[in-house]
C-alpha cells in the first residue's frame, strides 16, 4: 500500500487470489491484470492469450495460462513467495518497505449494537468498513491480552466482523509478522484492499501500546469486566478443568455482573459434554473496582459453594457438571430440567 503497485505485482496478486478459498473469485481480475500488463509494455505469449480470454473459458485452461505467464515472466508461482515480499516494477522480488501508517480508535456501536468496536486505519483509510464491515469488540482484540502486539512468531488476528456483530458471519483477519525494524500485515478472508501493509516497528509498537492502555471508552461494567479478566487466577481454574470466557453486565438484570466460565471440550463434534457456567455478583452501588473485587472473590471460592447456573452445550444433556454444588441450577436456555428431576440427577451422580 506504500506506493503504486507494479503491474507484475498486481498480476501475481490476482493469480494468488482468484481461485483461493475461502472466498472463491472468478477469473475476471486476473484477465484484467493481464490486459494492464500488455498496456504497460509487459509481454509474453501466454500473457497475450490470457488477455484475450473470456471469464467463461474453462477454469483449467486459465489456470494453465496463469502458470505459464508467471514462468515466462520469471515470477514465482502462487504461494512460493513470502507474503512480506513484493514484486517491483522491474520484476525483482523485494521485501516490502515500511512506509504505511496505522491508527486505532475504539468507538461505541450504539444504537445498532450494544458494545464497542476497534476501528483500524491504514494510511488514514478505515479498513474495518472496507473489510467485513465492523471492527472487533475490544474484549476480543485488546482485553485481557493485546493481540495486536507483533512478536517474533507470526500470528493471525481477526480485526473485522460482520455488521451484525458476529465474527465468522463475516471476517477480516491480518497475519502480523515482525521483521527486524518492520511489522507487516497481510490480509486474510475479506481483504479490504489489494496487497499488505508494512509499518516501522517503533511507530507500530507505540500505537498498539497506546490503544491497549486507553480505557477512556469504558463504561463502568467494562471496567469491572477488564479488572476481573486481568485479576483472575487462570491456573487455578485450569486445574479444575475450567476457563474464564467473558465478563459483562447481565442483560436480564443490569444491577448484576455476569461471569461466564467454560468446562469441558470446545469441540462441538466431541462426545464429551461442554458446559457454560454462570456466576452473578452484585454491582449496584459499587464502583467498578469494588464490583471486580466481588467477582474475583466469588470465583476464588470452592465451586461447591458457588451459587451458579449451568448450560450444557450438548443437546439433551441434563446432568450437571461434576464440580457442581447443591446451589447450582440449570440456566434457562432452551429446555430447562424440572427441579425434581434435577435433584434426582444430582444425587444419582453424587452416589
Amino acid at each position: 500500500m506504500s506506493e503504486h503497485p507494479s503491474r507484475q505485482l498486481l498480476l501475481y496478486d490476482a493469480a494468488t487470489r482468484w481461485n483461493a478459498p475461502p472466498l472463491w473469485r472468478g477469473p475476471e481480475e486476473v484477465i484484467e491484470a493481464a490486459v494492464n500488463c500488455l498496456v504497460d509494455g509487459i509481454d509474453s505469449p501466454s500473457l497475450r492469450m490470457l488477455a484475450g480470454a473470456s471469464p467463461k473459458d474453462p477454469t483449467d485452461e486459465i489456470k494453465a495460462l496463469v502458470a505459464a505467464i508467471l514462468e515466462e515472466l520469471g515470477l514465482p508461482q502462487p504461494g512460493a513467495m513470502p507474503r512480506t515480499q513484493v514484486i517491483g516494477s522491474n520484476g525483482a522480488v523485494v521485501t516490502r518497505l515500511p512506509r504505511d501508517t496505522v491508527r486505532f480508535e475504539v468507538r461505541s456501536t450504539e444504537p445498532d449494537l450494544s458494545g464497542h468496536e476497534v476501528l483500524v486505519y491504514v494510511n488514514d483509510v478505515e479498513m474495518t468498513r472496507l473489510g467485513a464491515g465492523m471492527g472487533m469488540d475490544p474484549f476480543d482484540l485488546l482485553i485481557p491480552d493485546n493481540r495486536l502486539v507483533a512478536t517474533a512468531t507470526p500470528h493471525q488476528v481477526g480485526i473485522a466482523r460482520c455488521e451484525c456483530g458476529e465474527y465468522g458471519c463475516g471476517s477480516t483477519d491480518v497475519v502480523i509478522t515482525r521483521d527486524e525494524n518492520a511489522v507487516h500485515w497481510d490480509w486474510e478472508f475479506e481483504a479490504p484492499v489489494r496487497g499488505g501493509a508494512s509499518f516501522t516497528a517503533d511507530e507500530y509498537d507505540a500505537e498498539v501500546a497506546r490503544v491497549g492502555a486507553d480505557t477512556t471508552w469504558e463504561r463502568p461494567e467494562d471496567t469491572a469486566a477488564r479488572l476481573t479478566l486481568a485479576g483472575v487466577d487462570r491456573e487455578r481454574l485450569a486445574s479444575m478443568g475450567m476457563r474464564l470466557d467473558w465478563v459483562a453486565k447481565d442483560h436480564a438484570d443490569h444491577s448484576l455482573l455476569k461471569i461466564a466460565l467454560y468446562i469441558g471440550s470446545s469441540d462441538w463434534n466431541s462426545d464429551e459434554a461442554g458446559y457454560q457456567v454462570f456466576l452473578r455478583v452484585d454491582r449496584a452501588g459499587r464502583t467498578p473496582q469494588e464490583a471486580a473485587t466481588g467477582a474475583l472473590a466469588a470465583i476464588s471460592r470452592d465451586p461447591q459453594e458457588w451459587t451458579a447456573t449451568w448450560h450444557a452445550t450438548k443437546r439433551g444433556m441434563a446432568v450437571p457438571p461434576v464440580v457442581a454444588g447443591r446451589k447450582w441450577r440449570q440456566e434457562a436456555i432452551g429446555i430447562t430440567v424440572p427441579e425434581h428431576q434435577r435433584r434426582q440427577l444430582f444425587w444419582r451422580r453424587r452416589s
